[in-house]
């Protein structure tokens, strides 16, 4: 059974779908998603990374996303800082001639032949990202939007208890090659395609 659309099902979107799926998508731990970070400016060349979400961290009105496989060293960071904050609380810096004075960059470039090494990244902005919806979110989706233009309607039942969701204006009947059998997540998606403008 599929669970998550794929790079493949992303590649197939306009730019405006794009960013209107952006738009729709709350990320949250644990989600699957896929970045493009550019590897070379001059080329134009993206790397696309699948990654799962670690960590959502929301500052002002940006939202950055970090890989789970994002190194973690938490007592460095905070025994660094409060080193930092104690050297820096009675004495005043300037910061331009303490730069000049630690990285003379005079000579650091001068063999033409240096290339910069990219490194895959850890650390991601969703305006860079896109996700790859599982069928639950898919889901949340539509109910956020009160299942307004979704053409599809789920039915399930058991002995003692019914489950319905989607748009009820549309009769099972009407449903064209509905012999045919396909992945949930590939109709939810088809759906939820239409929607994106």
């Amino acid at each position: 059974m599929k669970r998550n659309i794929t790079k493949k099902d992303i590649e197939s979107l306009t730019d405006s779908q794009k960013v209107s799926l952006r738009e729709l998508w709350l990320p949250e731990k644990h989600d699957l998603a896929i970045a493009y970070i550019c590897k070379n400016a001059e080329t134009e060349e993206y790397d696309e990374i699948e990654f799962v979400v670690g960590d959502v961290i929301l500052n002002r009105n940006h939202i950055t996303l970090v890989d789970i496989r994002h190194p973690k060293d938490d007592n460095n960071e905070n025994s660094k800082a409060d080193t930092d904050n104690d050297s820096t609380d009675n004495q005043e810096i300037n910061f331009d001639e303490e730069f000049d004075a630690e990285f003379d960059l005079s000579d650091e470039f001068e063999d033409e032949n240096f290339e910069f090494a990219y490194e895959r990244p850890t650390v991601f902005s969703k305006e860079d990202c896109l996700p790859l919806l599982s069928i639950t979110q898919m889901l949340e989706i539509f109910e956020r939007r009160n299942y307004r233009d979704a053409n599809f309607y789920i039915l399930a039942a058991s002995e003692e208890s019914l489950c319905e969701m989607g748009n009820k204006n549309m009769p099972i009947d009407n449903v064209e090659n509905a012999d045919q059998s396909a992945e949930l997540c590939d109709i939810l998606w088809e759906n939820l395609k239409a929607l994106l403008l």
